[in-house]
Formats: C-alpha cells, sequence, structure tokens
C-alpha cells in the first residue's frame, strides 16, 4: 500500500492563515497547489475532517489550533487513509516543534520546517501501520471490495460496532466494524448531498 499511495498523492500542506509553512510534493512535481489550499481556508471548523472532490483530485483537511492540514490525491485514494497520514502528520509535527513558542517570537520564516520532508516520507512509506484493510461486500457492485479503516477510529470508538460510511461509483454503503476490525454487518445507503 506505501508504494501505491506514494504513486497517488498530489501535495500534502501545513498552514497558518498567513503563510504555508511546509508543503510536500512527490518528487519531480512542479505544481502549485496553493489555490486548492485557499479554497478550504475559511472553513473555521476545529478538529473535524473535510472531505472535498475537486475534479481528478479528492482533498481531506482538518484545522488543529492554528494549523491547517491539506492533503491532496488521485480519486482513488480513500479518505481513511488520507485522514490517517493527516493525523500521523499533525502528531509528529508536534512532537517535534512546540508551534506556540515558535510563533510568540513573531517573523517566523517556513525555512525552519524544510527538513519535515523526511519525517513525511517516512510516514506515508510506513501508512500500512495506521491503516487495516477489511474487505465489504457491496450488493449494487455484486463484487467484494477493500476498505481501509484508519485505527485511531477503533482506538477511540465509544461503542462498537462503530459505524463507516463508504461511498464508491455513485452509491454508498455503511459498514459496521468491531473492535477487532471484523466487519460485522454491511447496508446500502441512501445519499444526498
Amino acid at each position: 500500500m506505501s508504494k501505491n499511495i506514494q504513486n497517488k498523492l498530489h501535495f500534502i500542506n501545513i498552514s497558518k492563515e498567513e503563510m504555508t509553512l511546509f508543503e510536500w510534493k512527490p518528487p519531480r512535481s512542479f505544481k502549485s497547489y496553493i489555490l486548492d489550499v485557499n479554497l478550504v481556508k475559511d472553513n473555521m471548523t476545529q478538529d473535524i475532517f473535510f472531505h472535498l472532490n475537486k475534479g481528478n483530485m479528492k482533498m481531506v483537511y482538518i484545522r488543529k489550533g492554528i494549523l491547517l492540514y491539506t492533503i491532496g490525491s488521485d480519486q482513488d485514494a480513500q479518505f481513511q487513509l488520507l485522514e490517517a497520514l493527516l493525523e500521523q502528520i499533525d502528531k509528529k509535527f508536534h512532537e517535534i516543534w512546540d508551534i506556540d513558542v515558535i510563533f510568540s517570537y513573531g517573523n517566523v520564516s517556513s525555512n525552519i520546517f524544510k527538513d519535515f520532508t523526511t519525517h513525511v516520507n517516512e510516514i506515508i512509506e510506513n501508512c500500512n501501520e495506521l491503516i487495516k484493510k477489511v474487505d465489504v461486500y457491496c450488493r449494487v457492485c455484486k463484487k467484494t471490495l477493500p476498505l481501509y479503516v484508519k485505527n485511531s477510529i477503533i482506538e477511540n470508538a465509544v461503542s462498537f460496532p462503530v459505524p463507516l460510511v463508504f461511498t464508491h461509483r455513485g452509491h454508498a454503503l455503511v459498514t459496521y466494524i468491531d473492535q477487532n476490525f471484523v466487519v460485522r454487518g454491511v447496508e446500502l445507503v441512501n445519499i444526498t448531498g
């Protein structure tokens, strides 16, 4: 999965309102995603993952305190995997830097975060440790599909089974997953938007 996801990622961005602190892109990528990041900056809701389908790209973003974490990928990457990557990136970023102290000095350059690329590459390489694959049977497609579930959903659950909505090919399934990552039920769900 790690090599596969690395080929699907377009960018990872960590920013504040007025500046980008860190941006990761695949090797030899010269595209700019600043307009995509600016698109999501208006959402001030804290600690909730938001999903956005934008043409040939899928984006996930979350605001944590003064920081906004955004990731963009090909359409076939699952949201749960993208969320798991952002959770781990946020955790590692705060392990290394005390953001409140750094920004208390005022004029901060994004150059101090440049070395974070090594850590992001490690997180991407080790993404299999952040998720579990479960198989889900879709009665509409009439086949078994892989569903990637981030470990933190089960670790932080207050009750079981945990419901998870899986949207694909224009329809959605609600999947119930127990504490051992075993699928306990799957139902077709009506969707609107």
